[in-house]
């Protein structure tokens, strides 16, 4: 048998030598910072592995980073917008065996994560709602919805980097702090909320009762709340818009307005983080579904209405197919973003009448069902 001999083309072999002097090598850089200008921020949830928090930019809708998170993780965003905290899930095996959870921090311009602090082992490991991960207004403190199932919130000292209490909030859910201070309420199960002011130290809280705020059995609540001011809103199952004020030791209902009244239809909120609020505009928005029945609550929406705070009258509707989450910017010009459970991000625009028009799109991982904009 011959061997077998390999050759190049004789064109070739003369032009090796040249191409390979010609030859530049590409150099990858990093960039320090991403780029300025304000973000939109989306927890792409995983619950088979590893998640991120994705980092667009508010006018183009341009990937700025993915901070990488462990698994079924929690998202929260400082309220200037620099600092990322994940409460997430990191099961050795996946699908049994031993699970370690951390909050973890990230430094949103560089994308630099750290530092961590070890959880115990409590957490909610639920979708992506917002106020099951808050952090106080005075700074001090990041507040962490635990289900054993029993309902109790982990209090972690952000100075020390450790946590300093397990507080029990028996028969309670949700976290939602106060505009000053160390000091959060909660939604409880018989139609009341509980307020707890922590301590210098976070190691201990003191706790006030309300009286009931609404009825569990026949129109129960959302635990996705908007802020104006000292008033915490809420809607229902049924349509009700409910303001509770959290101003005193114990929180207050100061508002409750039907909004849904002389609609034909059957509409009704629907949806995970389904409400939001520009303060400044006094104007809340919610997605909404026609055809509700007991169980419709989580359906994604058909419309989005504009709702004045004050007085619960709907100033807008505006077509919005399949959104299940919503977020909308401070200040006069307000623009909304919205995800959908197929792994899409939305932004629209609006009109002085609050009427929505889609201006930009962009593609999404995992179960994405956290947006979020800050200043």
């Amino acid at each position: 048998m011959r061997p077998l001999i390999l050759a190049l083309p004789l064109g070739l072999a003369l032009l090796a030598p040249a191409l390979a002097e010609e030859f530049t090598p590409e150099v990858v850089t990093t960039k320090e910072t991403i780029d300025p200008g304000a973000n939109v921020f989306v927890s792409q949830q995983q619950w088979i592995g590893a998640g991120s928090i994705a980092v667009f930019d508010q006018e183009t809708l341009k990937l700025k980073e993915l901070l990488p998170t462990g698994a079924m993780s929690l998202m929260l965003i400082s309220p200037d917008g620099k600092t990322a905290w994940a409460q997430s899930s990191f099961m050795k095996r996946i699908t049994y065996g031993p699970n370690e959870m951390v909050l973890t921090s990230y430094d949103i311009p560089t994308g630099k994560i750290g530092p961590e602090v070890v959880l115990p082992p409590k957490a909610a490991m639920a979708l992506g709602y917002s106020s099951l991960l808050k952090v106080t207004a005075d700074g001090k403190f990041i507040l962490v919805q635990n289900a054993t199932p029993a309902s109790s919130v982990t209090v972690v000292d952000l100075a020390k980097g450790t946590v300093a209490q397990e507080l029990p909030t028996p028969g309670c859910w949700g976290i939602y702090p106060a505009p000053e201070g160390a000091k959060f309420s909660t939604i409880c199960g018989d139609g009341s909320f509980a307020s707890y002011t922590l301590s210098e130290d976070g190691a201990s809280a003191e706790k006030a009762a309300s009286a009931p705020v609404f009825d569990p059995e026949a129109d129960p609540i959302f635990i996705q709340e908007a802020r104006i001011g000292d008033t915490l809103y809420f809607v229902t199952y049924g349509g009700k818009l409910i303001g509770v004020s959290d101003k005193g030791a114990a929180p207050e209902k100061v508002s409750e307005a039907d909004f849904v009244a002389g609609t034909e239809g059957a509409w009704a909120p629907g949806g995970y983080n389904l409400l939001t609020a520009n303060a400044e505009k006094g104007v809340l928005f919610v997605t909404m579904h026609p055809g509700a029945y007991d169980g419709s609550h989580k359906l994604a929406s058909k419309e989005i209405w504009a709702i004045e705070a004050a007085s619960g009258k709907v100033l807008a509707k505006s077509e919005a197919e399949g959104l299940g989450s919503i977020s909308v910017t401070p200040g006069a010009e307000p623009a909304l973003f919205a995800t959908t459970e197929e792994g899409h991000l939305y932004k629209f625009t609006m009109d002085g009448d609050y009427k929505l028009t889609k201006a930009g799109e962009a593609g999404l991982a995992g179960f994405a069902m956290h947006v979020a904009v800050v200043e």
